[in-house]
């Protein structure tokens, strides 16, 4: 899809020159998707204590 987006004529070319992009791409979107479960984990632990009698 790259290759085809950015007209690249070889797919080598689009490896060669993107796939040192991927790692930290990946990084990145881990390190986002982390943040998001935590937050949500955390929202949910306040509606739980919240919800608890005598808390």
């Amino acid at each position: 899809m790259v290759q085809g987006l950015l007209g690249h004529a070889s797919i080598v070319l689009t490896a060669n020159t993107y796939t040192s992009v991927l790692p930290q791409l990946y990084h990145e979107s881990a390190r986002a998707t982390a943040q998001l479960v935590l937050k949500a984990a955390r929202k949910t632990a306040r509606k739980v204590n919240n919800a608890r009698p005598g808390t």
